[in-house]
């Protein structure tokens, strides 16, 4: 069986003004995906939505490192998947080190010690393959240059890795295989790529169900 037969999604989706939710669900489903997480915006009826696909809520936090601290304190147990869009090494600090963030994304300065944090809390390292697509010259080889020495901090301390778009736009989705494709440009595998859009998502999943407590103990 093909790996790219696996359930992707897209925890990174924020839409703007030029088209809806409902929009970005159905140019999704067409891409390959069945579900994508909205940041800061509300979920449209399930009415609304292609058969067989799922809209999961996203807060995006940012902010001082004290902000990102109590937002995520406040939100967490709560359904919505928590992203903290990352920054420098103070407030990548502050997010890997508060209990119930599930996402750090694209963190500019990431070490072992963070990652160990990450480990620690179970916080998934996010990588946003949107400014990839969007960036050119040196600011897109800056972009790379971050993301080869984040994937090497994954791959050391074992993070969930997840793989988003960063869609604003129907325009901006791209297929699983396209993902994966552009995700080997700084060295992450095939396999790797596939799971950061399936078996990542999925994990973040299972642990906002109301019955997860932690790891190894569910309420039955």
């Amino acid at each position: 069986m093909s790996q790219f037969n696996s359930r992707f999604y897209d925890f990174n989706v924020y839409p703007d003004s030029s088209n809806s939710v409902t929009e970005l669900a159905f140019e999704a489903k067409r891409y390959g995906y069945c579900g994508i997480a909205v940041v800061n915006s509300a979920k449209p009826g399930e009415d609304k939505l292609p058969v067989d696909f799922s809209i999961y809520r996203s807060i995006g936090i940012s902010g001082k490192p004290s902000r990102l601290r109590e937002e995520i304190k406040k939100h967490k147990g709560t359904e919505a998947i928590l992203t903290v869009f990352g920054g420098d090494e103070e407030l990548n600090r502050a997010a890997v080190e508060t209990e119930g963030l599930d996402i750090l994304l694209q963190p500019a300065q990431f070490n072992n010690v963070l990652a160990k944090a990450a480990s620690d809390n179970s916080v998934a390292i996010g990588f946003n393959l949107g400014s990839l697509i969007r960036l050119r010259g040196e600011a897109r080889v800056r972009e790379l240059m971050i993301m080869r020495e984040n994937l090497k901090h994954a791959r050391k301390y074992d993070l969930f890795m997840i793989l988003t778009s960063n869609a604003h736009s129907i325009y901006d989705f791209r297929s699983p295989r396209e993902m994966a494709a552009i995700a080997g440009l700084f060295g992450m595998s095939k396999e790797e790529a596939v799971d950061a859009m399936s078996a990542a998502p999925l994990e973040i999943l299972r642990r906002k169900n109301p019955d997860y407590i932690q790891e190894g103990i569910e309420i039955i």
